[in-house]
């Protein structure tokens, strides 16, 4: 991307993850050292990244050293623990900002839109993986004296994409097989105390349509304490994942042929769940196949979990934005603008195209530049933490990282908040304008390396 002449303008990005820290890279090569501000809600920047992508991928997950360089450059600020909609009305910072971009991306997971009846044991895949990777507000059910209930030994994945992959892998592999990962060890053994005996895996469509990658696929049916079974999959699918499934295909699916101590996976390809009832106390998950081609399926299951996509906060969230979030000036990108599909690479491909769109409006007038940018809203914002700020919290959780681990997050907002203003132990404090690395084994430095290679094409 060209460097533009003539006026800076200040630039407001509202979200912290990948797609809002690609573009404020951008736009930042465009106007190099120019203002802008990069607003993050939790105190800890990233997004998607800390808290979304499975924590025992920390390869894909170090994407975060390119960020870390950004809020080192000049004019590039980082405001954490500022949430837009509530600390300050998007209005004011629509109106302090020449350019505001929402990359706030899809929190919530989307429904399954069928009967479901109330009391069953039903739960979003995002919620259960935010969980796991320590993010403060859990929603995972737990029982009075605030212990996690377990998911059970039979469970069901209603979706095929990455995400119900990560959900499966994770419910599969034992504790030494997460070695360098940050996953929250003790929610884990809560929800998990060992690996459950099944797991039925459920896409409506055929593996043509199914949206999980090849490699995401390869990864989960290499672990070595997992049966799967195949089915549904039809004889005209074709493509290397098929030829990896074909070898899984089994026309009697008999379960009592599993070792005990190994978890049996099923993944069900043309099923169609049609509603969700309780039966003696369990999960009881109705499904059936196309034109009725087979008898009605019931799955009797613990827990189901449903991994079909995301969508926007609900309505009374007053952070999430809404059809009022908008003007001349207001921006959307990565899954806030193009809907809940793409990985990182994608979300970098769309920000570079977002930026070079927003340099045109400036270049031919369509956007005044002048307005005063972060100095004009500081005076509304309190216990803003910066990026040296987030720093004393990564040093923090790196040094208090269990053995086996790359950290041990912070899980308690106002610790967070404590750490982050604390001026003790300046030994461990890393400097602002340092780089923190965190450890990573070989293969998760390969993993980087080639998601980087990817994003680039």
């Amino acid at each position: 991307m060209a460097e533009s002449v003539g006026p800076k303008p200040t630039v407001a990005v509202v979200g912290s993850g990948p797609s809002g820290c690609y573009v404020a890279s951008f736009l930042g090569k465009k106007w190099p050292g120019s203002e802008i501000t990069i607003f993050e809600s939790m105190p800890t920047p990233y997004g998607l990244v800390r808290y979304g992508i499975a924590a025992d991928h920390q390869g894909t997950k170090n994407v975060t050293r390119q960020f870390d360089r950004l809020f080192t450059k000049d004019g590039v600020r980082f405001a954490g623990n500022v949430c837009v909609g509530t600390d300050i009305d998007f209005s004011d910072l629509a109106g302090c900002f020449d350019i505001v971009v929402l990359a706030t991306g899809l929190p919530e997971d989307r429904p399954l839109g069928i009967p479901t009846q109330e009391g069953t044991r039903v739960i979003g895949a995002g919620t259960l993986l935010r969980a796991l990777n320590c993010f403060p507000t859990r929603t995972v059910p737990s029982d009075p004296d605030g212990r996690y209930i377990p998911l059970g030994q039979q469970l069901a994945v209603v979706g095929m994409g990455n995400v119900a992959l990560d959900v499966v892998r994770l419910m599969s592999k034992d504790p030494h097989e997460f070695e360098g990962s940050d996953i929250d060890d003790e929610l884990l053994e809560q929800l998990r105390p060992r690996r459950p005996q099944s797991i039925d895996v459920i896409s409506r469509s055929g593996l043509s349509l199914a949206k999980f990658d090849y490699a995401m696929l390869r990864e989960l049916l290499s672990l070595p304490n997992i049966d799967v079974t195949v089915l549904g999959l039809g004889d005209n699918a074709t493509g290397p994942a098929a030829e990896l499934l074909r070898t899984h295909i089994d026309t009697v699916d008999d379960s009592s042929t599993t070792e005990p101590e190994r978890t049996h996976v099923r993944l069900h390809f043309q099923l169609t769940p049609e509603s969700i009832t309780t039966s003696n106390g369990r999960t009881l998950l109705r499904a059936s196949t196309p034109n009725a081609a087979a008898p009605v399926t019931d799955l009797v299951v613990d827990t189901v979990i449903t991994a079909i996509g995301f969508t926007q906060g609900a309505e009374q969230d007053l952070s999430s934005p809404t059809g009022e979030w908008s003007g001349d000036n207001v921006y959307r990108v990565g899954w806030l603008s193009r809907g809940p599909h793409g990985a990182i690479p994608e979300n970098r491909k769309d920000a570079r195209e977002l930026a070079e769109r927003i340099a045109e409006d400036v270049t031919n007038g369509r956007l005044e530049i002048g307005r005063a940018g972060f100095a004009a809203v500081e005076p509304l914002l309190r216990n803003v933490v910066t990026f040296a700020d987030w720093q004393r919290i990564e040093a923090f959780e790196q040094r208090e990282a269990l053995p086996g681990r790359c950290r041990r997050k912070v899980t308690d907002r106002t610790h967070m908040l404590s750490i982050a203003t604390s001026s003790s132990d300046p030994e461990h404090v890393p400097d602002s304008n340092a780089v923190t690395l965190v450890p990573q084994t070989a293969d998760a430095i390969r993993e980087h390396q080639r998601t980087v290679r990817e994003s680039d094409k």
